[in-house]
């Protein structure tokens, strides 16, 4: 009996245990069989360890190569780029799409992002020394970080070039290596080791330039379309596909600047902005895209206040003029209409026709209409971006230059685009103003077919700005930049093949107006051989 009652309890105590060991393995499979099938971030998003995005192992896609990209027809600081949508644009790539990714806003102020703060008494890994005059050459991060690098290396190394212009933001609004902090999400590993860059320039003695494009930004405008234009629900881009980002919002400037203390922290000494303006012809669609204006939507623009303040002076002193010459002729009203003789009505005339005369100078008043006050808005915005970045860059020592449209020295501004010469010059280290003889329409400074003629373009444009910045009270160092690709998208017959003759040309009527410094653009970053850089 006892047997049996002992094999009942043996039974039950088995059935007990199974049923326990069952009910766990249901419901807590062990992690680690589901590792195994969650292959690590970095394994499917880093452009380091993933060959399609490797640009050392897709050289169809290498902008210095790809016939899409061929800076004789779109280079990449020039409005008539026209990108290929399947190579750059970055909605077509999800994968290398920071958008797609919304765990960081952009938005926060630099000083919360432990990656762009700058530490007491900031010192530069390098310290470089300002060439006698920059002459310096425009570098892809594609070609930064690869092969190309080590032919403009041996460029620079065998003549009179001493600097280069490397892509650190680039036009598409990807940061052309993979920092860590907030803006790693924007990285792509076109440079793979932004130090050994930088250390290999020294070594060099090239003097380093980080360009960041500023505010043409299609990776941003699609992660953010509040931060760009919006259009039919849509975030706008121009005829070329490119997407903006808004530079009426700080968000937008903390953006760019969190970029440039990247390449300040790298060892670059100086920080050069290019696309620091709205799209072009803006204002033609400035009231059918949705946008916000920021903390600029109830101010009144700083041209007013100076306006407002000329008129009131002008007034002033008009009506002082005034107040004597209507006094005289109610006078000799008076004597006449006691005594209509011959000289009280020549003396009425003669005090009529002052004050007549008086009246046509009287001070018309300045335009300050609604359209007018958005219009100088957009000029504020620019030129307060370029203050606000030159202010927050000082903690690192860097120079601090912005690549403008050449046409703005020649014109009072360019309101459009918010672009006004003097106001951004004023806030400078220096100006390099793109006078790519290319980029001028025919019949400018009175020559038929600008392009054809760059010794005669650049000397026109160079009066221009000497006038411009001769009336500054502490004008910039003028460093243009000139061109090295030929213009074939333009008309037969308006347009020259561009090598060593032509950019030679270039260099020399800089010279011959005083200008020393330059740079030359090429997309491609393929350099007409046996130039003369300093005649």
């Amino acid at each position: 009996m006892r047997k049996q009652v002992a094999a009942v309890l043996l039974c039950a105590l088995l059935l007990a245990l199974t049923a326990c060991t069952s009910g766990t393995s249901t419901k807590d499979p062990p992690a680690a069989s589901n590792s195994q099938n969650q292959p690590a971030a970095n394994e499917t998003n880093d452009p380091s360890t993933s060959p399609s995005n490797d640009p050392d192992e897709t050289p169809a896609e290498d902008p210095t190569t790809a016939p899409a990209n061929d800076p004789a027809t779109t280079p990449s600081n020039d409005p008539s780029t026209t990108p290929d949508p399947s190579t750059d644009d970055p909605s077509t790539s999800p994968s290398n799409d920071p958008s797609n990714d919304p765990s960081t806003d952009p938005s926060t102020d630099p000083a919360d992002d432990p990656s762009t703060t700058p530490e007491p008494g900031f010192t530069p890994p390098y310290t470089f020394e300002y060439p006698d005059a920059v002459r310096g050459i425009y570098v892809t991060g594609w070609s930064a970080g690869g092969e190309r690098m080590k032919t403009l290396l041996q460029l620079v190394d065998d003549t009179e070039l001493n600097a280069m212009v490397i892509d650190i933001k680039d036009d598409d609004g990807y940061i052309t290596f993979k920092p860590e902090g907030e803006l790693s999400q924007f990285g792509q590993a076109y440079i793979r080791d932004p130090g050994a860059l930088l250390k290999t320039l020294h070594e060099h003695n090239i003097y380093p330039i980080a360009r960041i494009v500023a505010f043409k930004d299609t990776v941003l405008a699609k992660k953010r379309p509040d931060l760009s234009y919006v259009l039919n629900g849509k975030v706008w881009r121009n005829g070329n596909g490119d997407g903006f980002i808004n530079p009426f919002l700080k968000e937008n400037w903390d953006h760019n600047i969190k970029a440039a203390i990247l390449a300040a922290k790298a060892g670059f000494q100086e920080i050069q902005f290019d696309y620091v303006r709205f799209p072009e012809g803006f204002e033609k669609k400035d009231k059918v895209l949705d946008y916000s204006m920021g903390e600029y939507k109830d101010k009144k623009p700083a041209k007013f206040i100076e306006e407002e303040k000329a008129y009131a002076e002008a007034m002033a002193a008009y009506d002082a003029g005034l107040a004597p010459l209507q006094e005289a002729f109610d006078t000799a009203e008076t004597a006449y209409n006691g005594a209509a003789t011959d000289d009280n009505k020549a003396a009425r005339d003669a005090a009529q026709k002052a004050l007549s005369d008086y009246k046509k100078t009287k001070p018309e008043a300045p335009d300050f209409s609604e359209k007018a006050r958005y219009t100088q808005l957009r000029v504020d915005a620019v030129t307060d971006f370029v203050q606000y970045a030159r202010e927050q860059l000082k903690p690192y020592g860097v120079k601090v230059s912005v690549d403008i449209f050449g046409y703005s020295a020649t014109l009072p501004e360019a309101p459009g685009i918010g672009q006004n010469f003097s106001r951004i010059s004023e806030n400078v280290d220096v100006i390099s103003s793109m006078i790519y003889p290319s980029h001028w329409n025919d019949g400018y400074f009175g020559i038929k077919h600008p392009d054809t003629e760059p010794y005669r373009l650049v000397q026109e444009y160079a009066k221009r700005e000497k006038e411009k910045l001769s009336a500054l009270a502490s004008p910039p160092i003028s460093r243009p930049w000139i061109q090295d690709f030929t213009a074939s998208w333009l008309k037969s017959g308006s347009y020259i093949r561009y090598g060593k003759e032509q950019v030679d040309a270039q260099i020399r009527a800089l010279k011959d107006a005083g200008i020393h410094e330059y740079l030359i653009w090429n997309a491609s970053n393929k350099y007409s051989a046996n130039v003369n850089y300093t005649p």
